[in-house]
């Protein structure tokens, strides 16, 4: 009887163990890493003021203020796909007559949603729908889309980016939150905290693309 508690005691930490480590790898899967939220009321609502003045801004196609919020240091980087994989570019503002890259315009947007802080949706290209609709920021998490793309490249080019560039794009993501507007043609960027402030940082328009 002993020696049979002690085979299921074993045995059930095995699983715990094994559904642990699936549970690790599945996670390392992910474009997202967990981060504690920001704290303090007006923080809050500085994070809320610049997502949501980018989204008006973007759907309205005012160069001048969405270039507002984005920080002369730090510019902004935009995702796209050209291909079957996703690269970036950096640019010091949006100009909305001239689209990066030009081959695809920028969308005429509009959003009917309100900003909720909570788990962002996921596209899925077999369905070509959005898992929930709606205007999203995660804040438990911080997006690494730039560092997974950067590693990609330089599985096949080392010299593309040096290890300093690398651990500045990770650093700037340990600071950035990811936004997601579920319109007919998606809004996807990141905002990051900087000098005090928060500015809009990458412009991601790759996700939710499946032509490829």
């Amino acid at each position: 009887m002993y020696k049979f508690l002690t085979f299921t005691v074993l045995l059930a930490a095995l699983f715990v163990s094994c559904g642990q480590g699936s549970k690790k790898q599945e996670e390392g899967k992910k474009d997202t890493l967990e981060v504690a939220p920001p704290t303090g009321m007006e923080e809050s609502a500085s994070l809320n003021e610049v997502i949501t003045r980018f989204v008006r801004a973007y759907a309205s196609k005012d160069d001048g203020k969405i270039n507002n919020l984005i920080h002369p240091e730090l510019g902004l980087i935009v995702i796209y796909r050209p291909g079957a994989s996703d690269t970036f570019v950096r640019i010091d503002s949006i100009n909305f007559a001239k689209a990066m890259p030009e081959y695809y315009p920028y969308p005429s947007i509009q959003n009917d949603y309100v900003l909720v802080f909570e788990k962002l949706p996921e596209f899925d290209c077999g369905t070509e729908k959005w898992t929930k609709l709606g205007f999203f920021c995660d804040t438990t998490s911080h997006p690494n889309q730039l560092s997974n793309i950067a590693a990609f490249e330089k599985e096949f080019d080392e010299s593309v980016f040096s290890e300093a560039q690398f651990e500045n794009l990770e650093k700037n993501e340990a600071q950035s939150y990811r936004v997601i507007v579920t319109t007919k043609d998606p809004l996807i960027f990141h905002v990051q905290r900087y000098k005090g402030g928060w500015y809009v940082t990458v412009l991601d328009r790759a996700y939710a693309g499946c032509d490829a």
